[in-house]
């Protein structure tokens, strides 16, 4: 029995060949011998390695051996997979009390989630008290989603007194850390003037520019919008175009009709009734969609 899974196991890292160098297929074979031998470490790396062959069950057989033998990253990954019913029996039970012991075992991510099913009731009445802990664990060891929830929960006093300063500093960590909801938010707070900031249109577009990077839809729209109408900068229906377009591909609404106003109206470009046809046509087209 072992031989024949030794078998499928090759059989099947064959197949990825096309996704691993040499030395990485090696390194895959020696980890499945690791595993074989009660080495911890190598069971979460083959269970990994199981949910990129997508043999899931698999994948679930790895985590709950390492998970016994204490190991947090394996306990995370398998309250993940109950959580999501993926290789297992969806349970939210199961789940909670797995990122739980994961979580008290020193699991930052673990921590993350566990704060977040208790902001959401998701296994009994909602714990403000113990999200607000478990996130600030999550937060300390840099977990930049976390960061980010506790800002919402201090600028919108949730089972917390309301706290602009604190709100501001959660929301510049996590923007900092790389959260793109936060660069999005940083952008927002420095446009509008909030949380005691006075407004800042400059610094507001290098928060929506970092977030645009990474394809964020709000702040690529933002752009667009700024540039259109010249706030904070000088106008430019062209970079408005640009930026619109990128949202409209996310899936952006309002960008289409905005790329159509820009066109009939020759916005720092010619007018182009024909292209304002298209682009309306393709926002009502999304807008059927979504009723359907």
């Amino acid at each position: 029995m072992e031989l024949e899974m030794q078998e499928r196991f090759e059989e099947r890292l064959q197949q990825l060949r096309h996704l691993l160098t040499e030395e990485q297929m090696l390194e895959a074979k020696n980890i499945y011998q690791l595993a074989h031998e009660k080495n911890v470490e190598a069971m979460v790396e083959l269970a990994d390695i199981y949910r990129i062959m997508e043999e899931y069950s698999l994948s679930v057989y790895w985590l709950q051996k390492a998970s016994k033998a204490g190991n947090s990253e394996a306990q995370y990954q398998l309250a993940n997979c109950y959580y999501e019913g993926l290789g297992v029996e969806e349970d939210i039970e199961m789940a909670f009390s797995l990122y739980k012991k994961a979580a008290k075992n020193g699991n930052p991510d673990a921590a993350n989630n566990l704060a977040d099913m208790y902001l959401n009731g998701e296994v009994g009445n909602v714990n403000y008290k113990e999200a607000l802990k478990w996130f600030e664990v999550a937060a300390k060891q840099n977990v930049v989603e976390a960061m980010f929830t506790l800002g919402i929960m201090y600028e919108q006093g949730i089972g917390v007194n309301r706290d602009d300063e604190k709100a501001f500093q959660y929301y510049l960590k996590a923007a900092e850390g790389g959260d793109l909801d936060a660069q999005y938010r940083m952008g927002s707070i420095y446009f509008e003037g909030l949380l005691g900031r006075e407004r800042n249109v400059p610094l507001a577009i290098e928060w929506f520019e970092k977030a645009a990077e990474y394809h964020h839809i709000d702040s690529i729209y933002n752009l667009g919008f700024l540039y259109e109408n010249g706030i904070g900068v000088e106008r430019n229906g062209k970079k408005a175009l640009y930026y619109y377009k990128r949202a409209s591909l996310l899936g952006d609404y309002q960008a289409k009709l905005n790329i159509a106003y820009i066109y009939e109206n020759g916005i720092d470009v010619e007018v182009d009734k024909k292209a304002a046809a298209r682009w309306r046509e393709l926002a009502k087209q999304q807008k059927q969609n979504e009723y359907n």
